[in-house]
């Protein structure tokens, strides 16, 4: 069996263009624990679906120090001595609390924080497994904001029939790559989740509103056509 509480929405935070959690991308060399950045998100699809990620994320400076301070008791509290770990947090109206704590690296994040920091995550990692004594005084500074945008289908089972307007996005000078997870053809169930997602974009964005105006562009300007929608 598996016992979950629910976590309310913080009403104070309503009207806000980011979602209310956010997940901490640590490291522990020899107990020691070095929290590198904090991952923002853009609020969910229907059914829980993720749309989006970037670092650093967008936080009052008292809401980034309770984040650190709830990280880094959940770390000391499993007494992790060692490894890479990325914990969910979320805000509700009782404070932070945990949603989840993962021993491993989150992801999309060693692509996001090289953007954003030039960070070389999977170095890291590979150091720390090797045994090397690591200690970063983090959060790390960024120069730009690093991001992974996710345009998720309806929630409908159905097949893609045609995209257009990816061309729009590509011309962004923000935006890297673009992926096509789910082209036409592709029969979507939206029980399968987040990755279920009919396309990735990755890049980085000088600042916030730039950053938003990506994802508007990808929600706006990205249209999907759909045959043989069925309703649940």
């Amino acid at each position: 069996m598996v016992l979950e509480g629910y976590l309310a929405d913080d009403p104070s935070r309503d009207g806000e263009p980011y979602a209310a959690y956010v997940s901490v991308e640590s490291v522990v060399s020899r107990g020691d624990i070095s929290h590198l950045a904090l991952t923002g998100r853009f609020p969910l699809a229907e059914n829980f679906r993720e749309t989006g990620f970037f670092i650093p994320a967008a936080l009052r400076s008292a809401d980034h120090q309770a984040v650190l301070r709830l990280a880094t008791s959940a770390i000391e509290a499993l007494s992790v001595t060692t490894g890479c770990l990325h914990t969910e947090i979320k805000f509700t109206p009782d404070g932070p609390r945990v949603i989840e704590v993962n021993g491993r690296v989150g992801g999309g994040v060693p692509e996001m924080l090289d953007r954003a920091a030039g960070i070389a995550l999977v170095e890291m990692t590979l150091r720390l497994g090797l045994g090397e004594a690591i200690h970063i005084d983090g959060p790390v500074p960024t120069q730009r904001i690093g991001y992974r945008l996710f345009l998720q289908p309806p929630a409908v089972s159905a097949t893609v029939a045609a995209i257009n307007g990816i061309d729009v996005v590509s011309e962004h000078p923000g935006v890297d790559t673009i992926t096509v997870h789910q082209g036409p053809g592709a029969d979507l169930d939206w029980k399968d989740g987040s990755r279920n997602h009919i396309m990735a974009v990755v890049g980085s964005a000088r600042d916030y509103a730039e950053l938003q105006s990506v994802n508007r562009l990808l929600n706006q300007e990205v249209t999907v056509t759909y045959a043989n929608v069925s309703h649940y």
